[in-house]
C-alpha cells in the first residue's frame, strides 16, 4: 500500500493551517494594529512566529513527500536521485517557494518595524503564490492561477483572523472587543468580495460544466467546501450585523456568543482546509469528462 496516500493529505493540511495562521495573524495586525493593545499585537506576531516556524518544517517534509511518490515507498525520502528529482519537479520549486517565504518571515522578525512589515509581506505573498506552482491551477494559465492567489489572500486574511479573535474574545474589555469587531467587520468586506469573485470564478474555470459539481467526486467535495465556506461567511455575517451591535447593550451575554460563533467558525475552518486538501493531493480533475 502507498503510504503517501495518507501522508500527502494529513502534510497538505499542516501547510495550509501554518501558512494561514503566519499570514492571517500578520494581515489582521496589519489592518486592525490601530484597535490592537500591546498584548493582542503581541500575540498576532506570536501567532505569526510559530505559524512561520511550523510553514517552515512543513513545506521541507512536503519536498520528501514529493520524492515519496515518485518512489512509492518511505525510503524513498532518502534517495539522492528522487530527491534531486523531486526538488526539480513543480511541486518541489513551489515547496521551495514556500520555504523560502517562511523563512523572509522569520528574518522579519529581527527587523525595524517598516521593515519588518515589507519583509513580512513579501514572504506572505511568496507562500501564497507557491501554491500556484503546481496542482490543478497550472492547467489553465496564468488567468487561473491569479483568480487562486486573489481567492488565496482573501480566506487567508478570514481564516487567519480567527485564532487572534478569538483570543481578543476571551478579554474583559467589552469596549475593546466593539472596537475591534467593527473594525474588522469593515475591512472583511472587501476581503470576502475578493474571495467570493475569485473563488467562484476559480471553480469555473476548472471545471467549465455546472453539472460536474454533482455528478463527480471531484465536483462533490469541491460542492461541499463551498457551502461550507458559505456558512462560514454567514455567521461572520450575524456577527457583523447582530451581535457586534448588541455588544454594548448587554456585553457580557453577546461576548459569550461571540466566543461560541468564533469557535464553531474555526471548526468549519478546519474542516475547509481538509477539503481542500483532498481536492489538491487525492483527486483528479474531472475537467473534459
Amino acid at each position: 500500500m502507498d503510504v503517501w496516500i495518507f501522508f500527502n493529505p494529513i502534510l497538505k493540511v499542516l501547510l495550509y493551517f501554518s501558512s494561514f495562521v503566519s499570514v492571517g495573524s500578520f494581515l489582521f495586525s496589519l489592518h486592525l494594529g490601530r484597535e490592537l493593545n500591546a498584548d493582542q499585537q503581541a500575540y498576532c506576531d506570536y501567532l505569526t512566529h510559530r505559524g512561520t516556524l511550523i510553514g517552515a518544517v512543513i513545506s521541507l517534509l512536503m519536498i520528501l513527500s514529493v520524492a515519496g511518490n515518485l518512489g512509492g515507498d518511505l525510503a524513498s525520502i532518502i534517495d539522492f536521485l528522487l530527491l534531486k528529482l523531486a526538488i526539480e519537479s513543480k511541486s518541489g520549486v513551489g515547496y521551495l517557494t514556500a520555504f523560502a517565504g517562511f523563512a523572509l518571515m522569520l528574518i522579519a522578525q529581527s527587523q525595524r518595524e517598516n521593515a519588518k512589515r515589507f519583509v513580512l509581506m513579501i514572504g506572505s505573498i511568496a507562500i501564497l503564490i507557491s501554491f500556484t506552482m503546481s496542482g490543478h491551477s497550472q492547467l489553465d494559465g496564468i488567468l487561473t492561477q491569479s483568480l487562486l492567489i486573489l481567492h488565496l489572500f482573501g480566506i487567508t486574511f478570514w481564516l487567519g483572523a480567527l485564532l487572534p479573535f478569538r483570543w481578543i474574545c476571551l478579554q474583559s474589555d467589552t469596549r475593546n472587543i466593539e472596537r475591534v469587531a467593527h473594525r474588522f467587520g469593515i475591512i472583511a468586506i472587501g476581503y470576502v468580495g475578493l474571495l467570493l469573485s475569485s473563488g467562484l470564478g476559480y471553480a469555473y474555470l476548472l471545471l467549465e460544466e455546472v453539472s460536474l459539481f454533482f455528478t463527480t467526486q471531484y465536483g462533490n467535495v469541491l460542492l461541499i467546501k463551498i457551502v461550507l465556506v458559505g456558512g462560514l461567511l454567514s455567521l461572520a455575517a450575524l456577527n457583523k450585523f447582530k451581535l457586534v451591535p448588541s455588544i454594548e447593550t448587554n456585553p457580557l451575554q453577546t461576548i459569550r456568543r461571540f466566543q461560541r460563533s468564533v469557535q464553531f467558525e474555526i471548526a468549519l475552518a478546519i474542516v475547509i482546509l481538509i477539503a481542500s486538501s483532498l481536492l489538491t493531493t487525492s483527486m483528479t480533475l474531472p475537467k473534459g469528462m
